[in-house]
């Protein structure tokens, strides 16, 4: 039986009750806490924005904890979604593409596309 228990670390909302959905996850794919995650249409399918493409702007949620690669197979064939942000203010610098940290130039396209695009703020915390 895989483990579906999750474990957060870092604050990552700064909204008192941000909301929450969930979406199927890829077999075989591990996701972050904080991930940027890109929903397919017609599937509610989750996959990862894509770094090496600026795809920090193509994003619709975020990840609300860890799921490793086998926890998502075994999600996956079970028909049990995972756990995601829609909406609510989230401290940027705790925002992910594929379990790395944005940079500066990814943060100010990320808080731009979600400024525009989502009903998700990407704050700076200090």
């Amino acid at each position: 039986m895989v483990d579906f228990n999750y474990t957060t670390e870092q604050p990552l909302t700064v909204d008192v009750a941000p909301i929450t959905d969930s979406v199927v996850p890829t077999t075989a794919t591990a996701y972050k806490r904080g991930d940027l995650l890109v929903i397919a249409a017609g599937t509610n399918v989750a996959t990862h924005s894509n770094a090496e493409s600026g795809a920090q702007a193509d994003w619709h949620v975020i990840c609300l904890a860890d799921v490793t690669a086998e926890q998502a197979t075994a999600k996956a064939a079970a028909g049990i979604e995972m756990p995601v942000y829609v909406a609510g203010k989230f401290d940027v610098d705790q925002v992910k593409l594929n379990g790395t940290a944005l940079d500066a130039t990814q943060k100010l396209a990320a808080r731009a596309y979600a400024n525009r695009s989502t009903k998700i703020t990407l704050s700076v915390v200090k």
